[in-house]
């Protein structure tokens, strides 16, 4: 091939969940290890240009990492015959790149690490299941990253058999849809799942991309200001300032009352909301 690094496209079914965390997970392991390859992703059923899920842009900035400007691709030949290897998320997407494109080199997470393991799709789940699945896609990537390598330089690799995990989580039917929230309650409700996620697993977090992550989501309710009397745009800064001066992940109840605050955050505040959230930014930065 023509390209002086080689190419990895890491598979997906819709190339908004799985596929572009694993390309952001793949990316910071080969930095980490001096290779600087080609690293990008595509989906095996067309949802062209359709951002991130929610979900999955709320794990990666958990593990510390973003790709805000991801936008889903369909896969085609030309993307094929341009990669060194194809990385299919689960084994029933390597099987259906072995069916369309024979001559290409294609393995799975899983036959990666050598391991018999398909990572669900979590659409649909909650935020815990995210970061559970983005941290195991991340120890498989870990675990295979030798034999990886091992591929480009030309190796086989023989696949390994799945067995599926009778303790994976189901994904239950959507409730009706309600009303279209607005977008205050929007933005709110990206803040929450970033706290929601920081309770669940706070050993896992990177603290200061998520406290990062959460401001710059703060600071999008400013530009959502009802009148004159709506004093959003003090109440976050008080919020915000609380959060720099945060140096290690809060405690639990330091962060029930800031998903509380956030929750209030959802509609015009006045004088009284914002000096309660100075008195308790104070109350629980102090030593």
């Amino acid at each position: 091939m023509s390209h002086l690094e080689p190419t990895i496209l890491i598979v997906g079914a819709a190339d908004t969940g799985r596929a572009p965390i694993a390309v952001a997970l793949l990316r910071r392991l080969a930095q980490e290890r001096g290779h600087a390859w080609q690293i990008a992703s595509a989906g095996v059923v067309g949802h062209d240009d359709e951002p991130l899920q929610p979900m999955a842009r709320d794990a990666l900035a958990v593990f510390g990492m973003t790709d805000n400007n991801h936008t889903a691709r369909s896969l085609t030949e030309e993307l094929v015959n341009a990669a060194d290897i194809l990385i299919a998320v689960d084994s029933g997407i390597a099987r259906v790149l072995r069916s369309r494109y024979p001559q290409a080199n294609v393995t799975s997470l899983g036959e990666l690490a050598d391991r018999a393991r398909d990572i669900p799709d979590p659409a649909g789940m909650q935020i815990g299941a995210w970061l559970h699945y983005t941290r195991e896609m991340e120890s498989l990537l870990r675990a295979g990253y030798e034999r990886l390598v091992a591929l480009l330089h030309g190796e086989a690799v023989a696949p390994v058999a799945p067995t599926p995990s009778p303790s994976e989580p189901l994904v239950q039917p959507e409730a009706p849809a309600p009303p279209p929230p607005s977008e205050r309650q929007v933005i709110c409700e990206r803040a929450i799942r970033l706290i929601d996620a920081i309770q669940a697993m706070p050993d896992v977090i990177d603290w200061p991309a998520a406290r990062g992550r959460l401001q710059m989501t703060l600071t999008e309710l400013t530009a959502n200001v009802a009148d004159t009397t709506d004093l959003t745009a003090l109440y976050v800064e008080a919020l915000n300032l609380w959060l720099a001066r945060q140096a290690s992940v809060p405690s639990g109840e330091q962060l029930t009352q800031l998903r509380t605050a956030i929750e209030r955050g959802q509609r015009p505040v006045g004088q009284a909301e914002v000096i309660a959230v100075m008195r308790w930014g104070a109350g629980l930065s102090a030593e």
